[in-house]
């Protein structure tokens, strides 16, 4: 059945002002299903982009950027990972760069979403460059690359998450035990780094194993090549395939690219995510029904998109990302096709006559009705948007 052909149960359109407008939409699916769509339509030549990141996750309404009047905002690119007392509570991210400053280097290829001076572009990134400790130059490459390099890079993909309940209460997210430490050779040394005031330094140089969540990310190198580190240096000037991302910059990497076929997105989903040995990534499930934030480019416009899923409200159960390709196609003749994140965390911010309107799903609440707005303060928050502005 082609699901995105189905007429709508409602749309609604508004202009919120010239070159910004804000659609919302019900649509009904197989098996009784239903999901509400939600998407900002941005003058990408009128208006400017700004990756914002909190140093912990925030309420989208709690993103601002000081003497710039924001009119959209969207959560991307990364989201809280654990979530209950056993495990400590780290962010996952695969890139994040903030105003030049690396604070995760990614583990294995994918796209990215990078602004600089309010100009927005899309840039799949490859797992390898250079950086500089100090005054040294290293070759680097992510930890599920296959590139020879002088370190090896390892972050929070490398980490194994599960979900568990504690007493009997709700799932939550947990970090299983043996994928916490990263091990090196008699040879070797690690390079704990942590940020200090927003910049990543060397807090630690350790030839016994570490533990990743008490790090922004761990460098594992020869200790020949690394015995002259020595802890406060930062790491400055990193270099991604040849794309220097220096000060000013911002860049967070995104979940994978939809691609513009059903061949494409399968071909994404295998190379841009991290799954298990022997197994596939879950998107690939038509059973693994979520909500998702997408980031597209059109000829025009930047569009801010999410749907609805609310396993509490009966039948709103989400969409698989087959479905999400082809109503996103439908829809708009994007350029290239971002998602961000999904589930719970999937968030859309409009300003309407100066009041801020949050839709997205609400954290698992069962909701009487169908209210559309979330109030953008409880449910999960985040630490990484993408805000478009006057």
């Amino acid at each position: 059945m082609n699901h995105a052909q189905l007429k709508p149960l409602n749309s609604q359109t508004r202009e919120l002002s010239p070159g910004l407008s804000f659609s919302q939409e019900t649509l009904k699916l197989d098996g009784g299903r239903f999901t509400s769509l939600y998407w900002v339509q941005i003058d990408k030549s009128r208006f400017k982009f700004d990756l914002v990141i909190s140093t912990l996750p925030i309420p989208l309404v709690g993103f601002d950027l000081p003497g710039k009047k924001i009119v959209a905002g969207i959560n991307f690119g990364s989201f809280f990972l654990s979530d209950n007392l056993i495990s400590p509570a780290v962010p996952f991210y695969n890139l994040l760069i903030d105003n030049g400053h690396v604070w995760q280097l990614p583990s294995n290829s994918r796209p990215a979403l990078v602004t600089e001076n309010g100009k927005l572009r899309e840039l799949y990134i490859l797992a390898k460059g250079t950086l500089k400790i100090g005054g040294k130059t290293f070759t680097w490459a992510g930890s599920h690359g296959t590139t020879n390099s002088e370190l090896i890079a390892f972050g929070m993909f490398d980490l194994n998450i599960v979900k568990s309940s504690i007493n009997c209460l709700a799932s939550r997210r947990r970090v299983i035990d043996e994928t916490r430490f990263v091990t090196c050779g008699s040879s070797e040394l690690l390079l704990v780094i942590s940020l200090r005031n927003g910049y990543p330094e060397i807090d630690r140089i350790s030839d016994k194993s570490v533990d990743l969540t008490q790090a922004a990310f761990v460098l594992r190198g020869s200790g020949d090549l690394l015995k002259a580190c020595q802890i406060g240096e930062r790491v400055t000037s990193i270099e991604i395939e040849r794309c220097r991302l220096d000060q000013g910059c911002d860049a967070c990497s995104a979940s994978f690219s939809l691609g513009n076929t059903r061949d494409e997105l399968i071909e994404n989903l295998k190379q841009q995510l991290i799954y298990p040995k022997e197994g596939e990534p879950k998107p690939l499930s038509t059973s693994y029904l979520k909500s998702w934030s997408v980031i597209l480019e059109t000829k025009d416009n930047v569009i801010f998109f999410i749907n609805d899923a609310r396993p509490k409200v009966r039948n709103q159960d989400g969409i698989t990302v087959f479905e999400l390709q082809e109503i996103l196609r439908k829809k708009f003749e994007y350029l290239w096709a971002c998602v961000g994140d999904s589930g719970q965390s999937s968030k859309l911010m409009v300003i309407n006559a100066d009041a801020r309107e949050i839709y997205g799903n609400m954290h698992y609440q069962n909701y009487r009705g169908q209210t559309p707005a979330w109030d953008g303060v409880n449910g999960r928050h985040i630490p990484v948007a993408l805000l478009a502005y006057e």
